[in-house]
């Protein structure tokens, strides 16, 4: 049988206490990182589970626990919420908790001190100087896997900075802006002793407010939508008694607690409209933090937007390439996707001289001929599910993955043998496979190594910032989605075997590489190996010659599009 959730809060706070104390004993350090991302995928399940609860804790200051105790676990729900609103996925959901964790691991004590208006000595301002250099350097300890965190603390005081500053200091990381978010918010919220704190509402509109950084806006925006207008665990005034709110249901009634009478709590479910006081108060009744969340009246309904991913990798599943379809056919196998009917609709422009709308999915289907249609259903259907797929660099990705789409069709242009979608379902079926298995390794970065591989190409990966590939994992989920296209294969092989047996399909591949690598890194010079294939190519493909090619490159724009 399931745990009640009061035992999984305990157990949740009781483990975050004790993480926070491990700080005084230096033997303890090397094994903090299962630790630590033990307790951030506690909080993420929790939040699954009940996400009220963990909201309420944004209200109920807990006596049972000092200030940076109440503070990192407020820091931790806020993260997790973000993070729920935005539907990240498990892996870089718990690596911003961890770093929400982390944050304050060395300088609880100084939090407690701010907390109680008690002047910093010498040491104090030098530890809270370095609080994320030490943090980065105790976890490190743990070698490899802890590296993306110690990254995220490496730059976050630099965020937090420019989130409130009043010059537009570009921000290019959004995982880094949302934990940077996070620690603001809870850092204005949680209850103190001289009561300077502000409510929850108050901090997200003032920070909506004063910064200039639109992603900063778009999660503010998000997470009040998310937790509602009313914040569980805020007290609310009704039939003139003070109440505690917990929840709204799914018939628009508010769930209600009266405290009122020793040792009983009252339940109401009440349809009013209610006004909220969200500030965070010093809770000491236990049962509040705990007990209530217990209750068959605390239900929660399960988001269904997950769904849309499955829904489209199933429609690419039925989708073969090497399949002629009829009319009825394909509009029985799309009955049920509107949506990629519209793009399909959108998608065959190209097809005809007047770049004319197609009307309706017959009309699609008569511009481009069943023959080529397969491929170009599941180009759309790839575009929707690779734009569907959230991660905080999800813009980034898409402009870098919509370029390199580009500049394989410039290359291809003139070869009448290649039916270009063929040719580019590849590309977006790998950059599935890095939003989603390689979510939290993803950067803006370049990563294509100034010293050249004589043996292997560098993989597509390192034009995401991604600086490694498990191939045998990729190979397998390319090929589930993707089993009938042959460059599909030519692609994977094109990444793991050695040069000297590239086949041209292989070194077509290669050409996208190096265009790529002229205009994301162009001050890394091609090697003569690298000008050989793109010179033998381009004639291969139908370009007379190099200069034409580069002209139409820059035609392109594409360095106004990174």
């Amino acid at each position: 049988m399931d745990e009640p959730i009061s035992i999984k809060l305990n157990q949740l706070f009781e483990n975050t206490q004790l993480f926070l104390a491990s700080y005084n004993n230096k033997e303890q350090w090397q094994t903090l990182y299962p630790v630590i991302c033990k307790i951030a995928e506690q909080f993420r399940l929790l939040y699954n589970e009940n996400p009220f609860s963990l909201q309420a804790q944004l209200a109920l200051f807990n006596p049972k626990y000092d200030y940076s105790t109440n503070l990192v676990i407020g820091q931790c729900a806020l993260t997790t919420a973000l993070c729920s609103s935005q539907h990240y996925n498990n892996e870089l959901s718990e690596l911003y908790i961890s770093v929400a964790l982390v944050e304050h691991l060395c300088v609880c004590k100084q939090l407690n001190k701010l907390a109680e208006h008690t002047d910093f000595n010498v040491n104090d301002k030098k530890v809270w100087q370095l609080r994320h250099q030490l943090a980065a350097k105790i976890i490190l300890s743990a070698g490899e896997s802890a590296k993306p965190i110690a990254q995220i603390l490496a730059k976050l005081s630099k965020y937090k900075q420019a989130l409130v500053s009043t010059p537009k200091i570009m921000l290019y990381d959004g995982g880094i802006t949302l934990v940077a978010l996070a620690n603001i918010i809870a850092m204005n919220t949680t209850y103190n002793a001289e009561k300077k704190h502000i409510d929850l509402f108050k901090a997200l509109g003032d920070l909506y407010i004063r910064t200039p950084n639109l992603f900063a806006q778009q999660l503010i925006k998000a997470l009040i939508a998310h937790i509602g207008p009313l914040l569980p665990g805020s007290q609310v005034l009704y039939s003139e008694q003070s109440m505690l709110y917990l929840m709204t249901n799914t018939l628009q009634r508010h769930i209600l607690i009266s405290t009122n009478e020793k040792n009983k709590i009252t339940w109401y479910r009440v349809k009013a409209s209610l006004n909220d006081n969200p500030k965070q108060w010093y809770c000491t009744n236990q049962k509040l933090h705990l007990m209530v969340w217990n209750s068959e009246h605390i239900k929660t309904t399960n988001d269904v937007s997950a769904n849309e991913s499955l829904r489209l990798l199933d429609l690419i599943s039925r989708i073969k390439l090497q399949h002629e379809y009829s009319y009825k056919g394909l509009s029985q196998i799309m009955a049920e996707h509107p949506q990629i009917i519209v793009n399909l609709c959108e998608a065959v422009r190209p097809y005809n001289k007047e770049h004319q709308l197609a009307k309706d999915l017959k009309h699609s289907l008569s511009m481009v001929g069943y023959l080529n249609v397969p491929a170009i259903i599941q180009r759309v259907v790839f575009e929707r599910l690779v734009n569907v797929t959230p991660h905080p660099l999800q813009q980034f990705v898409l402009k870098r993955l919509t370029c390199l789409v580009n500049i394989m069709g410039l290359i291809v242009k003139h070869n009448k043998n290649y039916q270009f979608e063929h040719i580019a379902l590849p590309l977006y079926a790998y950059t599935y496979y890095l939003l989603t298995q390689c979510s939290t390794r993803l950067s803006r970065k370049v990563l294509i190594s100034e010293t050249p591989n004589n043996d292997l190409s560098d993989p597509f990966c390192v034009l995401f910032g991604v600086d490694g590939i498990d191939q045998e994992q990729l190979s397998t989920q390319l090929k589930q989605l993707l089993s009938d296209n042959p460059w599909t294969h030519a692609l994977l092989e094109a990444e793991q075997i050695p040069k000297k047996q590239f086949n041209s399909q292989h070194k077509l591949w290669i050409t996208l590489k190096v265009v790529a690598q002229s205009v994301f890194k162009p001050e890394l010079a091609l090697t003569v190996w690298q000008k050989q294939i793109l010179n033998e190519q381009l004639k291969l493909q139908g370009w007379s010659n190099q200069s034409t090619f580069n002209q139409q490159l820059l035609a392109l724009n594409l360095s106004n599009s990174i």
